[in-house]
């Protein structure tokens, strides 16, 4: 059988006695090509563009409330509706693509979010802006999920640190776009132009239609041995005429088991389960909480709009260099370091931010908050996916990517609190100090998944 698997033939289950090569095994040892650098281009680009649309908002709020009629709460839930369909999306497209496919879930995800931010630029009052607002919401937790887990099985174990953070890269670069959208567009024509600049992008689901093959792992779980085994040749083969030849394949034992919802809840996962449910919810409360009043913050500072938004937008070019040390320190150190470097540098950098009153200091401070914040955004990209099996997997995503959207509906409502009774500077420090905590658990509490195999 395992010259059957070599020649590129089906693997269905062993027969009593002989040892079965995976395909999971099989796709582990497979380096980069140009079809999967192709494929990654596309799954990054899908998130690149919800950033974008999700973004905006933090960049237009002023605007939005002032055209609307909004006092600071109900900006706050404005901001927050967004985050309460990711809740529900998350949770239901996580199960979704453990039972249909990541592709499908994947593909629908965009369809959703990509019609709701066309449908928003032609609100004509508040209650619309704000079903649609909920509407995008449900596509953009699906997406995130279902991504992640998709991304992490076509990667090899040795690639996966370098991508997965690449995902979460996206959201710096896609934030930054917004960011520079709203200085070169708000100027000369309303929020609606802005919001329709920032739902193009959604046609990136062309690439991941055409070109994005289903995840063999996943159809592998599923029992669909041939076509998986199909993938993942067509992926030796060009890794072959890339590199010559391939790593020997390195089996290990895995068990084939149907997996529900109630398993998150087991005795097997239970700690982990718990643990993403914290470090979800304190990394989402802090970074969207303050990132949708961060131009509000520095407009009470005495900046204008443009201003503002050219501020956060240079701060978020923090996410940069973020992304080249996450991909080395987490291969190097591990993931629970990493994560506990992480939660330092939010806060300290975070709590200097907010102290900081001169253009220089602001900028500075500006990115080095930036730095840290998405190191841990990238380091829960890249470890969330790795403590759950194939069969599991985006169901455990989705779960900890939702109570992530519950803390990103909690944030903004509770700083806007914080930010009416005790000021700006107060807000920030509180913001940025918290995140300390998802740092602390995971050094002292979560499992190392450093060179983990699916």
């Amino acid at each position: 059988m395992a010259d059957a698997v070599a020649a590129g033939g089906a693997a269905p289950p062993a027969a009593k006695g002989e040892r079965h090569v995976s395909i999971a095994d099989r796709m582990n040892r497979i380096p980069t090509s140009p079809h999967t650098a192709l494929i990654i281009f596309f799954v990054l680009m899908g998130w690149f563009a919800e950033t974008i649309d999700l973004g905006g908002t933090s960049f237009l709020m002023p605007t939005i409330r002032e055209y609307f009629g909004m006092d600071a709460t109900t900006g706050g839930y404005y901001s927050s509706i967004c985050f309460l369909g990711m809740f529900f999306g998350a949770i239901a497209a996580g199960r979704i693509a453990d039972k249909v496919g990541r592709k499908k879930t994947i593909i629908v995800s965009m369809l959703i979010w990509g019609c709701a931010g066309f449908a928003l630029v032609f609100s004509p009052n508040i209650y619309y802006l704000f079903t649609m607002r909920f509407i995008l919401g449900l596509g953009l937790g699906a997406q995130f999920p279902v991504a992640l887990s998709y991304l992490s099985e076509i990667v090899s174990g040795k690639d996966r640190p370098r991508f997965m953070t690449l995902y979460q890269l996206m959201t710096p670069v896609g934030f930054a776009v917004a960011g520079v959208l709203t200085v070169l567009i708000l100027p000369h024509f309303d929020w609606r132009g802005v919001y329709l600049a920032e739902a193009l992008p959604a046609l990136f689901i062309i690439g991941i239609i055409k070109i994005c093959p289903e995840s063999p792992l996943w159809l592998e779980a599923k029992g669909r041995y041939e076509e998986a085994d199909a993938i993942c040749t067509k992926f030796e083969k060009e890794a072959i005429a890339r590199h010559k030849e391939l790593p020997p394949v390195e089996t290990i034992e895995r068990t084939n088991v149907k997996a529900s919802f109630k398993d998150l809840f087991s005795s097997k996962y239970l700690k982990v389960t718990v643990l993403c449910f914290f470090i979800w919810f304190i990394s989402m409360f802090s970074d969207y909480g303050l990132t949708t009043w961060l131009t509000t913050i520095l407009i009470e500072k005495g900046f204008d709009v443009v201003q503002s938004t050219g501020f956060v937008t240079i701060g978020i070019l923090g996410g940069i260099p973020a992304w080249f040390f996450t991909s080395w320190s987490a291969k190097k150190f591990g993931r629970k370091k990493t994560f506990l470097i992480a939660g330092l540098c939010t806060s300290i950098f975070g709590i200097a931010y907010g102290a900081s009153t001169t253009l220089v200091m602001l900028l500075v401070t500006g990115v080095l908050y930036q730095f840290g914040k998405y190191l841990n955004a990238m380091m829960l990209a890249l470890y969330t996916p790795e403590l759950y099996e194939t069969s599991i997997r985006t169901t455990g995503n989705g779960l900890a990517t939702s109570w992530g959207r519950m803390g990103s509906i909690v944030g903004p409502i509770v700083l806007a609190g914080v930010m009416t009774s005790f000021g700006v500077y107060v807000t920030m420090y509180i913001a940025a100090a918290m995140v300390i905590v998802p740092g602390l658990l995971v050094f002292l509490f979560g499992p190392e998944t450093k060179d983990k195999k699916f």
